[in-house]
């Protein structure tokens, strides 16, 4: 995962508009093999645009290279959706591939604390919720995106919490649990049920029960 963006320093031709407001990420696939920021400026420069349309680039093994400057209004999702988003593409065709580990971690990053920190939570959606194209790719995962934004958005201390809650057997850590997640009345039910069997569990073996105190205050 990267946690910087590498400065591309590619140069525009005129015609740069700044945005006005910042709502949306658009997600998209180069449907092409690993190629950098560069390139793909080339490549929009050859159809007569001011410069490569999209913000920032996420390369196979995780870097982040600036695309168009993140004030500006994109070039990669039509009238519909360049006026209020920032373009993320990832290098790679997701219609026959999937993207690397290290791409879903780099977007991840991008997503929940370098652009929020700056525009706030954004709303995410694909190239194909804008225009009729299939971008990011029918192999794009965009519920363990949705997952992982869900998790990174989660307090340090609920995360720790509920890591206790996990060794100590109140739940089950492998369900993936959001504390954010409302609870319904037999989740509440199951996890009393457990609280109790780890309780008396406790009663009855004392190394347990010294166990338990260290996980619970630590």
């Amino acid at each position: 995962m990267s946690n910087q963006i590498l400065e591309t320093n590619l140069q525009f031709n005129s015609g740069l508009k700044k945005r006005s407001s910042t709502r949306r990420a658009i997600i998209h696939h180069s449907a092409s093999p690993d190629v950098p920021a560069s390139t793909i400026h080339r490549w929009h420069l050859g159809q007569e645009w001011s410069g490569i349309g999209y913000h920032f680039v996420i390369r196979v093994n995780g870097a982040v290279e600036r695309g168009r400057p993140v004030w500006a209004i994109g070039a990669h999702s039509g009238v519909k959706g360049n006026g209020d988003s920032i373009g993320i593409v990832l290098t790679g065709n997701f219609e026959t591939g999937k993207p690397t580990a290290a791409q879903m971690a780099s977007l991840v990053w991008l997503l929940s604390e370098y652009l929020p920190a700056t525009y706030g939570k954004l709303t995410v959606a694909g190239h194909k919720d804008i225009m009729q194209t299939a971008c990011p790719g029918r192999n794009f995962p965009w519920a363990e995106l949705k997952n992982r934004l869900e998790v990174a958005s989660v307090p340090d201390w609920m995360q720790k919490l509920m890591v206790k809650c996990g060794r100590a057997g109140i739940i089950d850590p492998a369900h993936g649990h959001n504390p954010n997640d409302t609870s319904t009345k037999w989740f509440v039910l199951a996890v009393m049920v457990n609280l109790a069997l780890v309780m008396l569990k406790a009663v009855k073996n004392p190394a347990r029960h010294d166990e338990l105190i260290r996980i619970l205050e630590e």
